[in-house]
């Protein structure tokens, strides 16, 4: 087994604080995060884009916010443990 395939990838915002502190506008890139999903503690819907984002707890500290509808996101976790 590769060491990258216990990973998943997911989708996620970056963001640059300090221009967003500058001008007073945020400004998001799309990106994504690879995660164990081991270390998954807590999801639950986020509050940020209506059902299409999961806030995402992760069990050594630490937390993301994931652009995907949960169940999508469930799926997702579900395939890649079988």
């Amino acid at each position: 087994m590769n060491f990258t395939r216990r990973y998943v990838k997911l989708p996620i915002k970056l963001f640059n604080q300090e221009e967003s502190l500058l001008t007073g506008v945020e400004e998001t890139i799309d990106s994504y995060a690879m995660v164990n999903p081991m270390s998954i503690d807590v999801y639950r819907p986020s509050m940020e884009n209506e059902g299409q984002a999961i806030h995402v707890d992760f069990r050594y500290g630490g937390s993301m916010i994931v652009y995907m509808h949960i169940s999508d996101f469930e799926e997702l976790l579900n395939k890649h443990q079988s």
